[in-house]
C-alpha cells in the first residue's frame, strides 16, 4: 500500500467520524497543520507513538497505516441527518430500541447522530416541556479530546453523560453540570473497558405549545 492510499484512508475516516483537523490533531498531540499534512501523504517520518494515537483516533489498525494490512471500508451507505433517533438508554456499543425521532438542528454537519432522552426534574420547568423531557444530541464517535462532554460506558454498563479526561493510563469522568459531584476515576485494566459512544453537540427542548 502506498502513501496515496493511506492518506485517502486517513481523510475518509476523519470525515466519517466528523473530526476537524483540529480535533484530529488534539487527539494525536499535534497541531492541525500536521494532521492536514498527513492527509497529503506526508507520513513517512511519523513517530511510532503518533502512529498509535492516529490509529486509535481513527479507530483503525496501526498495520493499515503502515501498509501491512488492507483497510476494509465500512461501506458507502448514505445516511440522512434530517432526523435523529432517540433512545431512552444505551449501553457500551449496544443501542436498544428507538423510542422516537426528532428533527436534527445539526443536519448540515458531517457524521451520524443519536439522541438520549433525559427526564427534567426541575419543578420550575413542569408543564413547559412535553412529558418533562429534553433530548441530548450526540455525534457518533469513539474518541474525544479532554474536556469534551460524551456519552460513555464502562464495559456493559449503562452509558453516562460525562466530561471526559484521559491522562495516559487514567481516565477521569466528571459531571458536566455540577462541580460538587464526585468524579469517577478509572485506572489500570478498566481503562481499556471504557467505550465512548458519541460527543455531545447540543440539546433539544420540546416545549409545550
Amino acid at each position: 500500500m502506498n502513501n496515496t492510499e493511506v492518506k485517502d484512508i486517513i481523510k475518509a475516516r476523519r470525515i466519517q467520524l466528523g473530526l476537524s483537523y483540529s480535533d484530529l490533531g488534539k487527539l494525536c498531540g499535534v497541531d492541525k497543520t500536521t494532521a492536514w499534512k498527513w492527509e497529503l501523504g506526508k507520513i513517512e517520518n511519523m513517530r511510532r507513538d503518533k502512529m498509535v494515537l492516529l490509529s486509535k483516533a481513527l479507530d483503525i489498525s496501526p498495520l493499515v497505516l503502515l501498509g501491512i494490512e488492507e483497510y476494509v471500508s465500512e461501506g458507502t451507505t448514505t445516511y440522512s441527518n434530517d432526523k435523529v433517533s432517540v433512545y431512552h438508554e444505551v449501553f457500551a456499543n449496544k443501542f436498544g430500541d428507538v423510542i422516537g425521532e426528532i428533527n436534527n438542528p445539526y443536519s448540515s454537519e458531517t457524521g451520524h447522530f443519536f439522541a438520549l432522552e433525559i427526564e427534567v426534574k426541575d419543578e420550575g420547568m413542569t408543564g413547559l416541556l412535553v412529558d418533562n423531557k429534553v433530548y441530548a444530541i450526540f455525534k457518533k464517535q469513539s474518541v474525544a479530546e479532554n474536556g469534551a462532554i460524551v456519552a460513555v460506558a464502562l464495559a456493559d454498563e449503562k452509558a453516562m453523560i460525562k466530561k471526559y479526561y484521559h491522562f495516559e493510563d487514567v481516565i477521569v469522568l466528571r459531571s458536566p453540570t455540577s462541580e460538587n459531584e464526585k468524579p469517577i476515576t478509572i485506572v489500570g485494566d478498566q481503562v481499556d473497558e471504557i467505550c465512548i459512544l458519541g460527543k455531545f453537540v447540543g440539546m433539544v427542548s420540546p416545549f409545550v405549545d
